[in-house]
């Protein structure tokens, strides 16, 4: 599964269990990761915040 597929399918699992707080709980996540300076996996969250707002944006990605 390649890096697009994956912060996709975490965009979705968030929509699904949080609604429209899907990307505050992703933007919590990446403040964590960069607060403990683990820039991997912030640079994931921050991709998987790109999808949800793709996604809010776009409807039909759904």
């Amino acid at each position: 599964m390649n890096v697009q597929n994956s912060n996709h399918q975490i965009a979705m699992d968030l929509i699904s269990q949080y609604g429209e707080d899907a990307e505050s709980i992703a933007m919590l996540r990446a403040a964590e990761y960069a607060a403990n300076l683990n820039t991997e996996e912030w640079l994931i969250w921050e991709g998987v915040i790109k999808e949800i707002q793709n996604i809010s944006a776009n409807p039909k990605l759904q």
